[in-house]
């Protein structure tokens, strides 16, 4: 398709959400343009842990981070693309009764999900963590099924896909 400047859509911002847009709507079959200030994935992206976290979300969220979870399952082989993903779960720790307290509440909120979220003990996080020697730690929240991926590499995939798919990805 002949491009002329004028698309469906403008993103702008090429992190990991503007690239990720770019990328779902070309694959759509709607004309979209990616522009990025700097270099695509170069800011907010760039300096996040590249968290995929269930986890203590607000009810409303939930929902949405399970299906985000399940797509990330297989992201890699869509984009083609290593994107260092690990779902080794993600833990909150404790070092007061009110933050415990807290976990506590929030675990009827992931068991009403069917996550696979739970309340560890001081002894059970030192168990998943032999290195970790906080003797302050009282316990901790922990989702087995939360992951992580390397942010950087993320947004150069979508946007490597994106362009593979018919989006026109400018930096500048």
């Amino acid at each position: 398709m002949e491009r002329k400047g004028i698309y469906d859509v403008a993103i702008i911002g090429g992190g990991i959400m503007g690239a990720a847009t770019a990328y779902y709507l070309a694959r759509a079959g709607v004309s979209a343009a990616l522009f990025e200030k700097g270099r695509i994935g170069g800011e907010q992206s760039s300096r996040n842990w590249g968290a995929v976290r269930q986890q203590e979300r607000d009810p409303a969220e939930v929902p949405l981070m399970m299906e985000s979870v399940r797509l990330w399952e297989g992201i890699e082989e869509e984009l083609g693309a290593g994107l260092d993903w690990r779902q080794e779960g993600h833990l909150s720790l404790a070092y007061d009764e009110k933050s415990l307290a807290r976990y506590s509440e929030w675990l009827a909120v992931g068991q009403e999900f069917g996550l696979d979220t739970k309340i560890l003990t001081s002894k059970e996080v030192h168990q998943l963590l032999p290195h970790y020697e906080d003797s302050a730690c009282r316990g901790g929240i922990y989702t087995a099924s939360d992951g992580c991926a390397e942010p950087v590499k993320v947004a150069a995939a979508f946007a490597h896909a994106a362009r593979v798919k018919g989006a026109d990805v400018f930096e500048w």
